[in-house]
């Protein structure tokens, strides 16, 4: 079980990761446990950070309980999530094609 200060729908951070497997990248909000697959790395982003934001609405919207925005990604997404933030301190800036993983703090937006 990964550790992380547990998300509210006041405030909480969402992470994500985006990187290259085989001839396509996959993309994972491991916040939320959503995972999607593309060809253009920052399509792929774009299109998992607005999953993870339909997420965050549905459940301010629908006062759904605060464990659904701590639903976090399986351990082998974060030895991932991690061996790129370690390949990232050792490499030049535009090394990747996009900077990943990204950080986005959760507002709620009432």
């Amino acid at each position: 079980m990964i550790k992380r200060s547990k998300n509210t729908k006041e405030n909480g951070t969402i992470e994500y990761i985006v990187y290259e497997e085989g001839k396509n990248f996959v993309g994972v909000c491991l916040t939320f446990d959503i995972v999607e697959e593309g060809e253009n790395p920052t399509e792929l982003l774009k299109s998992i950070k607005e999953s993870a934001e339909l997420h965050l609405e549905t459940v301010i919207k629908n006062k759904l309980s605060d464990d659904l925005l701590n639903r976090y990604a399986p351990k082998e997404y974060w030895d991932k999530y991690f061996d790129i933030s370690k390949n990232l301190e050792k490499s030049p800036q535009n090394a990747f094609p996009i900077r990943s993983p990204y950080y986005q703090s959760l507002v709620a937006v009432s």
